[in-house]
């Protein structure tokens, strides 16, 4: 069985590499990137889904 979680992440106001180290601190808590998708103005307001086992 696994839980999963939605990120919201800004492009536009964030750096690449704060989206990558937000990305890795999450990977060593277990997550699982499984996608990325664009919000609602499909530039910038991206969503990660992730995915971990639940204990």
């Amino acid at each position: 069985m696994f839980e999963y979680k939605i990120e919201q992440i800004n492009t536009e106001k964030t750096k690449a590499a704060r989206v990558e180290a937000q990305l890795n601190a999450l990977g060593k808590d277990d997550w699982e990137l499984v996608a990325v998708t664009p919000d609602f103005d499909g530039e910038h307001i991206l969503k990660a889904f992730l995915k971990r086992r639940a204990a």
